[in-house]
This record gives structure tokens, sequence and C-alpha cells, in this order.
């Protein structure tokens, strides 16, 4: 198949790198202000199903790998391979059942979109925590979103998948059909091997009253916040969201201290009068004298949204990684000293304290979680800091190693591909690399260990 015989086929576009602004139209494929030195050979922006099965057949015709693309925001910039380059971005419609509390979605849709959509009609899922990443990526990655602590993560809320597979076929996966294919669907992120061009999710009443408040103190009584969330999870009820955001001090703060750590409960409750007892119990265990503290403000998603989109500012050039832990005070202590000597003013970190898990995990690929969780982000402006971001981000990865048990795929640092294992469970990874053998034996899609093997074999010959 050459690439004429891929045009007919497709009802999206094909674009090749001898086509005019072939360069602007790559780098505007990741969204992340850092690009990529990849180049793919060719980019398929498929409006459906069909057309995700045409490239990777034309792939495969051609001994080209593939990559697919929801909206470009892995911070490893992995989508953009040499390759064939699918963008899922035009496969975004929803079709909701309001009666059996299901939807049906579109790869491309983002997080903002969905909830928007979804609030609708009075219902929700759980969502992730940046709206503009599409629901590709991170429900494949595991999708650990808004509410997950009372509704699940978001694969675990899958219900079914459409999938094309390195041959080029479509087939349908749940935990009565293609049940292996179903299990790696649900949490093995870039380690998938076949493109999701649909998902059939489970969905929720939409809380009523979506509050937030938040407390904000100097980064050196990071311990107090973090014996505070330890002490406040260990009883709180499961709609409790409650982080440890470390950054530069905000107006007016930056008079006062360079960096702070402040604490932020989100409660997603069904009333006012539940939320109010949350928060309630939450501020009563507060350290004393907060710099600033934020009384419980109403917080719909698009709020949550717009919160959370001014630490992602668009263009500037982002790296991260992230980590589970047993050792809550060591964890957020390192973050704490990461921050307060980062070499920018927007690099920052998040520690999380999860509410106790209801029961056993479900049996999927998602499977390292811990009691704490945290993300780590370099942010800078240009290509001269590159080095000194990336290596206080990697620095101090190495530094929280030992009380580190894994990370999560959706946002680990994964140019370096030998972590990926420890995004899994040993079993799970053992399980994801038998499968991946039998339905994708070429390693026709691009993988992180995938792209790790081709090298050590290069190195080898």
């Amino acid at each position: 198949m050459n690439i004429e015989m891929l045009e007919r086929q497709v009802r999206g576009a094909v674009i090749s790198q001898t086509d005019r602004d072939y360069r602007a139209l790559k780098d505007a494929l990741i969204w992340n202000g850092r690009k990529s030195a990849k180049t793919p050979r060719t980019v398929v922006r498929a409006e459906c199903a069909a057309d995700v099965q045409a490239a990777v057949r034309y792939a495969a015709a051609n001994g080209l790998t593939v990559s697919a693309r929801g909206s470009g925001h892995h911070f490893a910039l992995l989508s953009m391979q040499d390759g064939v380059l699918v963008d899922l971005s035009r496969i975004n419609r929803v079709t909701v059942d309001a009666d059996a509390m299901t939807a049906v979605i579109g790869p491309g849709i983002t997080n903002g979109e969905l909830a928007a959509q979804l609030a609708e009609l009075g219902l929700a899922f759980p969502v992730g925590h940046c709206a503009s990443v599409a629901v590709s990526g991170y429900m494949l990655g595991g999708g650990f979103g808004w509410n997950s602590g009372a509704v699940g993560l978001a694969c675990h809320n899958v219900l079914e998948v459409e999938v094309v597979l390195a041959d080029g076929s479509l087939v349908t996966a749940s935990e009565s059909e293609n049940a292996d294919i179903f299990w790696a669907a649900r949490g093995a992120g870039p380690e998938f091997f076949g493109i999701v061009t649909r998902y059939r999710v489970r969905l929720y009443t939409l809380p009523r009253a979506i509050r937030t408040a938040v407390w904000a103190y100097p980064i050196d009584r990071t311990d107090e916040v973090e014996r505070w969330m330890t002490a406040t999870m260990a009883t709180a009820p499961s709609i409790l969201e409650f982080t440890a955001v470390m950054t530069a001090a905000p107006p007016p703060l930056d008079g006062k201290v360079a960096k702070v750590v402040s604490g932020v409960a989100t409660v997603f409750a069904d009333n006012e009068a539940e939320a109010d007892a949350v928060l309630a119990s939450v501020a009563a265990l507060a350290p004393r004298e907060p710099l600033f503290a934020q009384p419980a403000m109403a917080t719909p998603f698009d709020t949550l949204y717009q919160i959370m989109g001014q630490f992602f500012p668009e263009g500037l050039r982002f790296a991260a990684d992230t980590h589970w832990s047993a050792d809550g005070p060591a964890l957020m202590s390192g973050l704490a000293e990461a921050v307060a000597s980062a070499p920018t003013p927007q690099c920052f970190a998040l520690g999380v304290v999860l509410p106790p898990p209801p029961g056993p995990m479900p049996d999927a690929a998602f499977s390292m979680a811990a009691p704490v969780f945290s993300a780590l982000y370099a942010a800078w402006s240009d290509a001269s800091g590159d080095a000194v971001n990336m290596g206080w981000l990697r620095e101090t990865s190495e530094r929280l190693a030992p009380v580190s048990l894994g990370h999560y795929i959706g946002e680990a640092d994964l140019e370096r591909p030998e972590r990926t294992r420890d995004c899994f469970a040993p079993d799970a990874w053992a399980r994801l690399g038998q499968l991946q053998r039998r339905h994708d034996p070429e390693s026709r899609f691009d993988r992180p260990t995938a792209v790790r093997a081709e090298a050590a074999s290069r190195l080898a010959g």
C-alpha cells in the first residue's frame, strides 16, 4: 500500500513530510512547549475506526511503526515517533444512555468537554484533572481523576473497548469477550498493543455540591501539613480529595515568603450540608496560623479546571515524574525540599494522601498504587534551561527512590524507558509482556520498552 492508496481509503486527512506547513503541524500536535526531535513520516487525522485500521495496515505494508495521539499531552512526548502517527482528536463523539447510566466515548474527547456534556445531563465520570487532556491516553493509563476516591479510577469504570490491533483488525473487548485485551486496555498506557477507538463507560450522578477550601503555609511547615492530611484522610469519607500543592508564593503572599505549601481540600457532596460538614472536619485539624485561608467555595468542574489550568500555561516547556509511596512524611518532605530550591518559579509539586481503599484493586493492567501519590513538575520558558530543569527533576526522583514503590504511567518520566516496568506490579508487567508478544509480535506499535529493546539490539549488532 502506498500513500495514494491510503489517502483514498481514509475519510480524514493524510499528511506527509513533503506537505506544506508540515513542521508547524508537527509541532502543534504536541501540547508541550518542549518539542520532540522525532519526525513522523505520515500523520493520519482519523475520523473513524476504519481510518485507524487503514493507517495501521499502511504502516505494516511499509515496515513502519505506529503511535497514537489523543491530545499530545504526555510529558514524555510519547506520541511523536518516526513512523505513522494516528491523530485521534477528531474521533470525539459522546453518546449517553441516561437510563443505563453509561456512555460511549470517542478517544479524542477531552476531559473538560466530557465533564461539561455530562454535567448538562446531571451526570459525571471520574474525568482527569486537566481539561485539555484527551480521554484516550488518560483512561488507557489508568485515569487517576476527580472524585476517584469515591467512584474509582477511570479505567475501572470502563465496561467495553473497541480496539484496532497490529494486523489492522477491529475487535471489541470486555470482561466476557477478548478478556485479555480488555485487561490490558485498563492501565497499560503507552505499553498497550493497539489503538482504542471507542470506550463504553459507567456514569454516576453529578455531585450537586462540589466545594473547595484552601489553607496556605510556609513550605518549611510541610511536615505539619502532611500529618494533618494523613490524620484527616484516615477517617474522612471517600468523597474528599486532599492535596498538598507546593509552589512559589502567589501574590500577595510573595511579599512574606518565597515558597508555600497549600492544603487543598475538595469535596464532591450530594448537598451543601454534607459538603460543609466534611470541610468543617478538615478545618478542625488544620495547623494553626496559616498565611492564608480560603473558606469553602463552590467549585463545579469548570471552576476546578480553571484553577488547574493556571499551573500549566501553554508555551512553557514541561517535564514530570510521579511516585507512589507508603512513607508520606519522607515523600512530602523530599518534595518540599526540591520545590524550595527549584530552578524556576514555575516548578511545583503535588502530594495526595488517598482514602483507605474499599477493597482489593480490580484485576487490570493498572496495578501500581500506594497510600500516597506525588507528582513533580519542571516548567521553564526556553531551551537554554533544558539541562538544569531536567536535571532538577531527575535528581529529585533519585532522592525519592528509597521511599518510592513505583510510578503512575500517565505522568511518569518515560523518556527513561527503563522506568516503565515500575509502573506495574511484577505479575502484571509479566502478563503484559506476554500479551504484547501475542498481539503485536513485530512491535508495530511504538512503546517505551519496544524503543529500548530496539536500541539495545542496534548496540549489540
